[in-house]
């Protein structure tokens, strides 16, 4: 039995063949389709979770739309459809998808760039931002003619879009180059003379008072928008004017109320020290601009950080945290959107966003039911065993993802460190809030919610544990080399280890009793009265050498030495994290990076060349033992002798000498002119080495220049 219909559906197909078999017949009924399908001329039948809707051939001619023919093959108990048909794809959800996925690949997290370089490319994003809304509202358009129930949703999700973009847009501008110097240039002129806004005699670092450095200002929606001066000012600088509605770090810990008391509610100054942080900050955003402070800020706020940070005895736990929440704010700058959202207005507009949002889903679910309750629109369509349209059941997840993405993303904005800073000015402003208990236990829940913001680990490398390693060819060769970052050889991390109190109290109380300009370890040997023994190893030519001469002795003791105490661990992590810094992160070193990469592939082609066919960690050890005799003028050479010396000393004294020395030495890496360098870390997780920079930053330290090379004579090296 033959018989022919139309059909029509509202998608635009080239040739689609479409089969609707029932089951099989138990009569026994013979299969046709099976017969045909083998001649080539059916193709699969559909899975059995969906079936197709067939409209009336009528409607089909009312409507115009491309027909086809139909073939009803084999018992009426049996029935098998192909048609082959020509229609328009034109699906009402077509723009709901083109919004959504416009959200998703633009603005649906508060990151606004992955990289330094994205921020530059503010220009480029802004006008391909406009070249898609102009192809949206095209889409949107051609659809508003046929279903006029959804310029509502239209415009509610185009706003919501337009404020995304628009925040975003204005993230990367801030965050390039050229809006980095306008918006920190009143912060340079203010720090210029904040120095002279108090009596040098009445600072005092412990009660902040006399450090007027700022949190929040008051500035005029132009300054905001376009970072220039609404009028004329004196000495043409941006001149700061500290009235009431300056929040400075001194009004902060002056402040009366319960909550930011030193005496009731924050004994530890946790948090004041947000504010604290936020105002370092906005200092530390000077050397991203190019801007220079005089010598005068530099030493209050050396004074501020040696006899306020750490004048406790647990005062190494503060520095840390604060410049920790110092770096996540510094992040934020650079990565999210976090600086225009908590600009003065623009909360209210981040309200508005999500109030469209809400409507603009309800009305989205309102049309999805109004079209679910029309299946002659939907001629020919895919549904479930249940008679639910796939596309709308895609565009529902699709919905639910979405909102909760938003969700999240205004829950972690409400406990970011922008949203504490933010409240905390705001009641040390307002005397209402500071006699409002309820709103101080809702701030107080805030602040002590935190996000990791860096991973607090020290990554490692050992030389003796990965000098043979050679990466593989197949992922590592000239054609992937330009998707991948090259691996070296001898280039492999050891397990991280966590960043203990241990080995932050050494190196905070090497910065504590720092005088004068940073030491590359030396001050250590004379503390420790082996300087005449072991000075020679901190004058080798370069930086590099310096630091792989102790790290290869210090791998050597550690064999060779029985473990004693904290000083242990301390030498041992730093040892290993120094090292790491020369294979892995060369620009946060001093000197050329690709001058320490080069010095670095020589020193592991020395160790497989010295320590060829040494298979355990005891055969290595044997090894440098016979080097440290032999006159050879090499990096493996130099740490075995420095480690041959060292052993001849007590177990309790070597590991103090070692611990003090990388203390110092870590502290003499930290001052760095490449702040790009660090700023690239925070995107990777963050390295202690860019929370000391920006302390040394702060107080203006610099490094002793080195001394001069020295030459080495193995006959001459004494014991200690």
């Amino acid at each position: 039995m033959q018989g022919r219909g139309l059909v029509t559906v509202n998608q635009r197909v080239t040739q689609a063949n479409v089969v609707m078999e029932k089951l099989p017949n138990p009569g026994g009924h013979a299969r046709p389709d099976r017969a045909l399908r083998g001649l080539g001329r059916l193709p699969p039948p559909l899975p059995h979770s969906f079936r197709l809707i067939e409209a009336p051939a009528q409607q089909a001619n009312a409507q115009g739309r491309a027909v086809g023919s139909v073939h009803s093959l084999g018992p009426p108990d049996h029935v098998h459809i192909w048609a082959n048909v020509r229609v328009p794809v034109r699906n009402p959800l077509f723009p709901l998808w083109a919004s959504f996925l416009m959200i998703f690949l633009g603005s649906s997290n508060s990151f606004s760039a992955y990289s330094l370089e994205d921020n530059e490319q503010w220009k480029k994003y802004a006008w391909q931002n406009m070249v898609t809304f102009i192809g949206l509202l095209a889409l949107w358009t051609s659809y508003l003619t046929t279903l006029p129930l959804t310029l509502a949703v239209f415009l509610l999700y185009f706003v919501v879009l337009l404020l995304k973009a628009n925040e975003r847009a204005l993230s990367l501008m801030t965050a390039s180059a050229s809006g980095l110097q306008r918006t920190t240039k009143w912060v340079a002129d203010h720090m210029r003379s904040e120095h002279q806004l108090s009596n040098p005699c009445e600072t005092n670092p412990i009660t902040m008072k006399g450090y007027k450095y700022v949190v929040r200002a008051k500035r005029t929606r132009f300054e905001k928008s376009f970072h220039e001066v609404a009028g004329v000012m004196p000495n043409y600088t941006k001149s700061l004017e500290v009235d009431e509605e300056v929040i400075t770090t001194e009004k902060v810990w002056a402040c009366q109320g319960q909550l930011l008391s030193s005496s009731e509610g924050d004994l530890d100054d946790k948090l004041k020290d947000i504010c604290l942080s936020y105002a370092l900050y906005l200092v530390l955003c000077l050397r991203f601009s190019g801007y220079l402070l005089p010598e005068e800020a530099h030493e209050k706020a050396w004074l501020l950080i040696q006899q306020g940070m750490l004048g406790k005895e647990d005062g190494y736990e503060r520095a840390f945290r604060v410049a920790e929440v110092e770096l996540t704010f510094l992040h934020d700058f650079f990565y999210t959107n976090y600086p225009i959202i908590f600009q003065a207005g623009r909360l209210q507009l981040k309200v508005m966003e999500l109030f469209c949002l809400i409507i603009g889903t309800m009305l989205t679910i309102v049309f999805m039911m109004h079209n679910t309750m029309k299946p002659e629109d939907h001629v020919v369509q895919f549904v479930t065993s249940n008679g639910l349209s796939i596309d709308i059941l895609v565009t529902a997840v699709i919905l639910m993802v979405f909102t909760c993405v938003e969700l999240v993303q205004l829950f972690l904005m409400a406990i970011s460190e922008w949203a504490k800073v933010t409240l905390l000015c705001k009641y040390v402003q307002k005397r209402s809030w500071q006699e409002s208990r309820r709103i101080e236990k809702l701030i107080g829940l805030i602040c002590q919610m935190h996000l990791k913001p860096w991973e607090r680990n020290l990554r490692q490398y050992s030389l003796l544990e990965s000098y043979h390693y050679s990466p593989s060819r197949f992922l590592y060769n000239s054609f992937t080399i330009a998707f991948v970052d090259v691996v070296r050889r001898g280039q492999r991390q050891s397990a991280p280890v966590r960043l203990s109190p241990e080995v932050k109290k050494a190196v905070f109380r090497s910065l504590k009793n720092t005088i004068g300009k940073l030491e590359n370890g030396q001050a250590s040997l004379r503390l420790n009265n082996v300087s005449d023994e072991l000075s020679w190893a901190c004058m080798l030519e370069t930086q590099t050498q310096v630091i792989m001469v102790w790290h290869i002795a210090t791998s050597f003791l550690e064999h060779e030495v029985p473990v004693s105490g904290l000083n242990f661990l301390v030498a041992t992590n730093l040892s290993k994290y120094l090292a790491y810094l020369v294979a892995f992160a060369p620009r946060l070193l001093p000197g050329h990076p690709y001058v320490t990469e080069n010095e670095f592939d020589q020193i592991i082609l020395e160790a497989q060349k010295v320590l060829e066919g040494c298979k355990t960690d005891q055969e290595r050890i044997e090894r440098l033992k016979e080097i440290a005799k032999t006159p050879d003028e090499t990096v493996m050479n130099w740490g075995a002798l420095l480690g041959f010396q060292l052993q001849k000393g007590e177990s309790e004294r070597i590991w103090k000498i070692l611990a003090e020395f990388w203390a110092e030495l870590v502290l003499y890496v930290a001052p760095s002119d490449d702040a790009k360098a660090h700023a690239e870390r925070l995107a990777m997780g963050g390295e202690f080495v860019t929370h000391l920079w920006a302390l040394v930053s702060h107080a203006g330290m610099e490094r002793e220049p080195p001394s001069k090379p020295r030459t080495i004579n193995i006959c001459d090296a004494n014991t200690i």
